[in-house]
C-alpha cells in the first residue's frame, strides 16, 4: 500500500470502506497539519507540537476557535481547552514518513518543499478544507510561543502540585 498523498496534478482523498469520521482519517489530518504549519507557523522556525494540538482542536468547532482567537488577543482571556489528539501525532508521523514534514533540532515541526507544494495544491482547490483555510487565515500567526508559554504557566499554577 504505497498510496502517496500527492499525485501528479491533484490532491486526492479516497473513499474508505469503513465509516470513519473525516477528522480521524489520516489523509485529512495530514492535510490539516500541513495547512496549520503553512498558515500559523511561518518560516523554517517551525511549530511546537502543543501548538499543532491547540490549533487542530480549535478547528473542530467555531466555539473552540473563537476562544483560541480571544486568548491570542487578550492578556486576561479565558484559557482555551486543549485536547491532545493521537490523530495529530499520527498525522505528523505519516507526514514525516511521506516527506511533507520535518522535525528541526529545536523539536519544532516545519514543512519541507514537498509539504509546501502539497499545501499549494490544497490552496488551489476552493472546496478542499475551505473552513479550515478560513479559520487559519483568521488565526494566522497570532498564537505565538509566548502565548503558549503563558498557557503552560497557567496550567502549571492551577494543576501542578508543589
Amino acid at each position: 500500500m504505497d498510496k502517496r498523498f500527492i499525485e501528479e496534478q491533484d490532491v486526492i482523498f479516497n473513499a474508505k470502506p469503513d465509516a470513519v469520521p473525516y477528522n480521524y482519517r489520516i489523509s485529512y489530518k495530514v492535510a490539516q497539519v500541513c495547512l496549520i504549519l503553512a498558515k500559523s507557523c511561518w518560516g523554517k522556525s517551525g511549530c511546537l507540537p502543543i501548538k499543532l494540538h491547540m490549533i487542530s482542536f480549535a478547528l473542530c468547532s467555531k466555539e473552540a476557535m473563537d476562544k483560541l482567537l480571544i486568548f491570542t488577543q487578550s492578556e486576561y482571556a479565558e484559557v482555551p481547552i486543549v485536547r491532545f489528539d493521537p490523530a495529530v501525532n499520527s498525522a505528523v508521523t505519516f507526514g514525516i514518513a511521506d516527506g511533507l514534514i520535518f522535525q528541526g533540532q529545536n523539536g519544532k515541526y516545519a514543512l519541507t518543499d514537498k509539504g509546501r507544494f502539497f499545501v499549494s495544491k490544497i490552496e488551489k482547490e476552493s472546496t478542499v478544507l475551505s473552513a479550515e483555510k478560513k479559520d487559519l487565515s483568521l488565526l494566522s500567526t497570532k498564537l505565538t510561543d509566548a502565548k503558549i508559554k503563558q498557557l503552560s504557566d497557567i496550567w502549571r499554577n492551577i494543576y501542578a502540585e508543589d
